[in-house]
């Protein structure tokens, strides 16, 4: 059987998309580790785009890091969503609200291959004192639907980023793995981040690591929203409105390529 995979890039965080809209198609956690492994297909996360169980939602998605695991949110991935729906039609509105396994999407297609994702936070920061196997850390973590913990550039300057990511993946203080954040502060209103995701290790860019960043610099940085995060590929302009709960993160998405795969 072949499938047709489209790959899309959210600041260099490589997306890849199954329509299971227009196809008969489904894929599980051993068909993602297929791809990437065996089939050498790059990426870090994949998604598969579906009908919605529940008529208030536009469409339902399943997430799937490279390695075969689920995930629960991935904003530079809703963002190549939004832009995937829009290329093919699928749907009239630029405005879209999709059901994910973490919570709810509202997407828009803004202009000019720029979209945005939001989402309501429900958790709020904590600190965790842990051992990483090689540092005493104190993180800031959040649950984004995923767990997400970020440390500062200015308490640790000589952090080994990805040993310490690594060892996180392991640590009893996150059973299911954690996404690592690691904020260097610019000024106010600007960061650089560097994330690693559990599932995928180092990325170019982490859109729910953004968002986990730019609340935990509010709420104990002094940081003041809207916050642009710094990749190494590019930036996402993130907003995180308190009385509300909800977040935003408004940045590009591209299409890189389409792929037909036996399967």
């Amino acid at each position: 059987m072949l499938l047709n995979l489209y790959i899309y890039s959210g600041l260099g965080n490589i997306i890849a998309i199954v329509d299971s809209i227009r196809e008969d198609i489904s894929i599980d956690s051993d068909g993602v580790i297929n791809l990437h492994r065996d089939k050498n297909i790059n990426f870090d996360q994949l998604i598969q785009i579906l009908p919605p169980i529940s008529p208030e939602n536009d469409f339902d998605v399943l997430i799937y890091n490279n390695d075969g695991s689920l995930a629960t949110n991935c904003i530079n991935g809703a963002r190549c969503v939004s832009k995937f729906i829009e290329d093919h039609s699928l749907c009239a509105s630029k405005e879209l609200k999709v059901s994910t396994d973490g919570g709810i999407w509202f997407l828009k297609a803004i202009s000019n291959e720029i979209y945005s994702a939001s989402f309501e936070v429900s958790g709020v920061p904590e600190k965790i004192n842990i051992n990483s196997g090689c540092e005493d850390l104190n993180l800031d973590c959040i649950n984004l639907g995923n767990p997400h913990g970020v440390a500062f550039q200015e308490q640790y300057p000589e952090i080994d980023f990805i040993k310490v990511g690594k060892d996180l993946q392991n640590n009893s203080s996150f059973p299911d793995g954690v996404n690592f954040g690691f904020v260097n502060i610019l000024n106010e209103s600007e960061i650089s981040l560097r994330v690693y995701e559990r599932g995928a290790g180092e990325t170019l860019a982490c859109g729910s690591g953004a968002c986990a960043a730019a609340i935990i610099g509010i709420s104990n940085q002094d940081l003041i929203a809207p916050v642009k995060v710094n990749f190494q590929e590019g930036s996402l302009l993130i907003d995180y409105k308190k009385e509300t709960n909800m977040i935003s993160a408004e940045g590009s998405a591209n299409f890189l390529e389409e792929k037909q795969i036996e399967i």
